[in-house]
């Protein structure tokens, strides 16, 4: 058996870990034991093996396998299963084949994917300066990637937060970009340009490449190929189906959030606060226009005119949205549909979405008139003819059938045997108690055991002589005849012919919706902006959100600006705060204690501008904005102890990125520079940084710091402005009024936050004494 088990563990992906059936259970073996024994949390054994000594073992019952599957490959690990088979050649033995691969990146099983996360496989190939990245989302069948210069590769393939990366095999960790995803190695001739390119034109079935945008482009062509070849590999040669097309993008088209800006932004927070699609297409289309703001001011235009045409109108805004609840993950279906794994469920649900299009396309018909985008993306609702009037004549809605009855009169015939086989058994029960005398006979099934006649035992001396004993129990006896066991074979032949007959047609009805896929894939994505836009309009009107103006001119002004986050946090009433960042106040220093809200309106700015070139209306009175190409951050601080990377090497690497990479066109958001090191040290960067960003790069910044002395900048930059948040003294407290207004704050107020903090009352006197001390003697001549 282990010999049989290295076989075919050598013809897997390295790290795979092999599921091996033996009976009822699943077993792995030797390293593949220990990995699911810690990541399953299951009981680790052994086994003598010969010549081998004792080899570890760990497994799990079939009736779980499933469920294991999905955890295991939830926390990154490849998994294959090796199925028992009866063998070829030999008679009463079995024999293994592996029967499924599946990776982090290929799965496409909803209990393992997340409805409103997509779930990237990616690849990249560098040649000549380019880089070319593709990426696939196996459970929709989304097929996209692009060419950027070789610098730009790393900040590119964070933007989509790949699950897996397929890459040529022997290629050294410290050679790959930093990303936290499966890496899987894969034969090296499968990235080269003509590898790949024949890999395409043979899946898509072309002569040439030019009408997918590939022409002239190596690089893209390498990676897109080898990800088409990695995905069949895994399907012993058969082509991923649900990949009908590609699609290049161009990067210049949206803005790039890194990782870091999306978590000091708490992107996270902001979706889910924003979230009110109905759709699990919805969702994941959110997600992606959120992590992915425009640039165009006129495309940025046509989803707010979407979203102003659904805001306006109360009735057909949630008409339309009560449409969109009854659609499930068509995307997600229409793949199963395509690897021909689809259940009867998923047909009826297909169906049920099929039946919500037509009134949804009613419902949004005024919308369309009033929005070019809701034009387009009602125009490709069209429903694929024929596929919902299949379903409804072919699928059964009851329980414990598949194919409907009428469907198929051979299948109508065996269900009637089959039928007529049980009734037999409730007269045959009947019969035999009378002839017995036996009240209390009964005949009963149990797998492997087959139908039986059980008897208690207290009437052991009463048994008719032709019955032949089975099985004796701790109370009863089991028994059989010969016309018990001629039925029983005809029955279990009736069961298996109806089985057989569903799956057959089953099949068919999934090949004939199949050829359906492209338009059905085509719909969810319409589905999807469809739902975006209306959950724009619902959390604008339930949020008090307003239009933004946006443009191709420089500078932010913002009317009573709110965090969309923080202002559903607060016990007490939130603070709106007016914003105005243009050329002649572009670095803008603020100042402040903390707790005062200069983080919070850091952000707030930050966040009313991605969220208005989303598409999304804007938590203020009145906002007008220009296009701006980046958002930078710097905020809070972090150790990376496991890359040997302290606070302050992190705060000084982010704000290099920063230097390097604003332009005018930027946004940046600075919170506290220079605290990592000594005061002077500190205070000399964050003077030397913002006197860069005024003179050279000339982005538009925020920069929060207790340095008060980088105040004076005001003076002698023309296009500095300070600011502060405002606080109030009150019999010797301190009253936040969250409020930032033109000035600059002498005090941080440090020994005040301290107190209501918690710290002792000793201390903070203590400290006040110290602080009135420095103050009046200087650091240098302070002795304590």
């Amino acid at each position: 058996m282990l010999g049989r088990y290295a076989e075919l563990k050598a013809q897997l992906p390295p790290d795979t870990i092999l599921f091996y059936q033996v009976g009822t259970f699943f077993e792995t073996f030797e390293e593949d034991a220990k990995k699911i024994s810690q990541a399953l949390s299951i009981r680790l054994t052994s086994r003598e093996a010969a010549g081998e000594g004792r080899v570890p073992l760990a497994g799990v019952p079939g009736h779980s396998i499933q469920e294991h599957l999905a955890t295991l490959l939830r926390k990154g690990h490849s998994v294959a299963v090796a199925e028992q088979r009866a063998h070829p050649t030999k008679p009463k033995q079995f024999t293994r084949e592996v029967t499924q691969i599946l990776t982090p990146g290929t799965v496409i099983e909803d209990n393992v994917l997340s409805a409103g996360h997509a779930n990237y496989l990616a690849a990249f190939v560098v040649r000549d300066g380019r880089a070319g990245l593709a990426f696939v989302e196996a459970s929709t069948g989304e097929f996209t990637g692009t060419e950027v210069d070789e610098e730009e590769l790393a900040s590119e393939l964070e933007r989509w937060s790949p699950r897996e990366l397929v890459v040529p095999e022997r290629t050294s960790v410290e050679n790959l970009p930093k990303v936290e995803a499966k890496i899987s190695p894969a034969p090296r001739w499968t990235f080269e340009p003509s590898a790949g390119g024949q890999s395409l034109k043979r899946h898509f079935e072309v002569s040439g490449l030019k009408g997918f945008g590939l022409d002239g482009s190596p690089a893209l062509v390498a990676a897109a190929g080898a990800l088409i070849n990695y995905l069949a590999s895994l399907r012993g040669g058969v082509a991923p189906d649900q990949i009908v097309t590609f699609r290049r993008y161009e990067p210049g088209q949206t803005m790039l959030l890194d990782a870091t800006t999306r978590r000091n932004l708490g992107l996270d927070e902001l979706i889910s606060a924003m979230d009110r699609t109905k759709t699990p297409m919805g969702e994941r289309t959110l997600r992606r226009w959120m992590e992915r703001p425009l640039l165009e001011a006129n495309r940025i235009e046509q989803r707010l005119d979407a979203v102003e045409s659904l805001s306006s109108d109360y009735m057909l805004r949630e008409e339309s949205r009560e449409h969109l609840g009854r659609i499930p993950d068509i995307e997600r279906i229409a793949t199963r549909i395509v690897r021909l794994s689809a259940s009867s469920n998923d047909l009826l649900s297909l169906k049920g979405a099929l039946e919500a299009i037509g009134p949804l396309e009613e419902s949004l018909a005024p919308a369309a008139e009033r929005s070019s985008l809701l034009s387009r993306v009602v125009s490709a609702m069209e429903e694929p003819p024929g596929v919902r009037e299949l379903i409804s004549a072919a699928i059964s809605e009851e329980d414990g059938e598949v194919i409907r009855a009428g469907y198929s009169s051979e299948l109508d015939e065996a269900r009637e045997f089959r039928d007529g086989a049980h009734e037999w058994l409730t007269r045959f029960e009947a019969d035999e108690r009378v002839k017995s005398g036996l009240k209390s006979l009964k005949v009963g099934y149990r797998d492997g055991e087959g139908y039986f006649i059980e008897i208690p035992g207290k009437d052991s001396s009463r048994i008719p002589a032709h019955y032949e004993h089975r099985k004796a129990l701790k109370h009863n006896a089991r028994y059989v005849t010969v016309e018990l066991k001629e039925h029983e074979s005809r029955m279990l032949t009736a069961r298996d012919e109806v089985e057989r007959l569903e799956r057959q047609i089953l099949g068919e009805v999934r090949a004939a919706v199949k050829e359906a896929a492209p338009d059905l894939q085509k719909i969810a994505r319409a589905v999807a902006v469809v739902d975006v836009v209306a959950s724009f309009a619902a959390a604008a009107n339930e949020l008090r959100y307003v239009r933004p103006g946006v443009s191709g001119e420089r500078g932010i002004n913002i009317v009573a600006g709110r965090h969309p986050v923080v202002e559903h946090k607060t016990e007490s009433p939130f603070v709106p705060n007016d914003s105005e960042i243009d050329g002649d106040s572009r670095l803008q220093i603020i100042t402040g204690p903390n707790m005062a809200g200069k983080s919070v309106y850091l952000r707030q700015v930050a966040l009313i501008t991605l969220m208005a070139q989303v598409g999304s209306y804007v938590p203020a009175d009145e906002a007008r904005l220009g296009v701006v190409d980046r958002i930078f951050t710097r905020v809070g601080a972090e150790d990376r102890l496991a890359s040997g990377e302290s606070t302050f090497m992190v705060e000084m690497t982010e704000a290099a990125s920063i230097l390097n990479s604003a332009t005018e066109r930027s946004l940046v958001i600075l919170d506290e520079v220079g605290r990592g090191t000594s005061t002077y040290d500190g205070m000399s960067l964050a003077w030397a940084i913002a006197e860069y960003l005024h003179d050279d790069a000339q982005p538009l910044t925020l920069f929060a710091t207790h340095y008060h002395e980088l105040t004076r900048l005001e003076d002698t930059l023309p296009g500095c402005r300070n600011y502060k948040a405002t606080v109030e003294e009150v019999g010797g407290e301190i009253v936040f009024l969250h409020k930032i207004e033109a000035g600059a704050e002498s005090s941080s107020y440090g020994v005040h936050v301290a107190r209501l903090a918690g710290l002792p009352r000793r201390v903070t006197d203590r400290a006040g004494e110290i602080l009135t001390r420095l103050e009046t003697e200087g650091v240098k001549d302070f002795a304590g």
